[in-house]
């Protein structure tokens, strides 16, 4: 009985050493790091626009205006360059262009030239490019039609009765851009500088 008594002894403190290693190996564990919610993202709700990027960038649009006559065609070409397609136009403006109607040669418009003298008429410059006007002779142009009729009735009264009068839409010295994305609008304010006496000022969008 004494031999059996401690045979159960043992078994119990056998018992009670690994039930206290196990537990003790289990304390002994490191804790796993608690998530932290404001890092955790949902698949696919990354963009390739980069941290802070809109779904996309805004388009804006522009009046670029205040050029001298001379720098107009640079301008248009460097507008052209930009490839904006119909999203540039050029502004257009009516003026009242006073005129002699085209010679029948170049030998005809000299002779009026030299009559236009003699009456101590000046301004007259003979138009030789290709096309519907060439061999006529212009005076200039004026903004309204008061002043052109001022100019017309001085003409008149110095005998010269074939001038005339004539109404015309022609291009101005301004251009609006519409829908303009970010790279665009860059190009433009690049362009400005080019053309210091030019503004370049946003501009109320049209709907597409």
């Amino acid at each position: 009985m004494r031999l059996l008594f401690f045979i159960l002894l043992l078994v119990n403190a056998m018992v009670f050493s690994y039930v206290y290693y196990r537990e003790q190996m289990e304390n002994s564990k490191p804790a796993l790091p608690a998530l932290n919610a404001e890092r955790i993202r949902l698949a696919g709700t990354e963009t390739s626009l980069g941290k802070g990027s809109s779904v996309s960038d805004p388009l804006t649009c522009w009046t670029w205006e205040g050029f001298k006559d001379e720098e107009l065609d640079a301008a248009r070409a460097a507008l052209s360059a930009l490839n904006l397609g119909d999203k540039y136009k050029q502004s257009t403006k009516e003026e009242y262009w006073l005129y002699i109607p085209p010679l029948k040669s170049k030998q005809e418009a000299a002779k009026k030239l030299a009559e236009l003298k003699a009456l101590t008429i000046e301004d007259g410059t003979l138009l030789e490019e290709r096309g519907k006007w060439r061999y006529a002779i212009s005076f200039a142009a004026y903004p309204n039609e008061d002043a052109a009729t001022v100019r017309l009735n001085q003409l008149k009264e110095k005998g010269v009765k074939s001038a005339k009068l004539l109404k015309r839409e022609v291009s101005g010295n301004a251009f609006s851009i519409q829908q303009a994305d970010v790279k665009a609008t860059a190009a433009l304010k690049q362009l400005q500088i080019r053309f210091t006496a030019s503004s370049l000022k946003p501009l109320d969008c049209q709907a597409p």
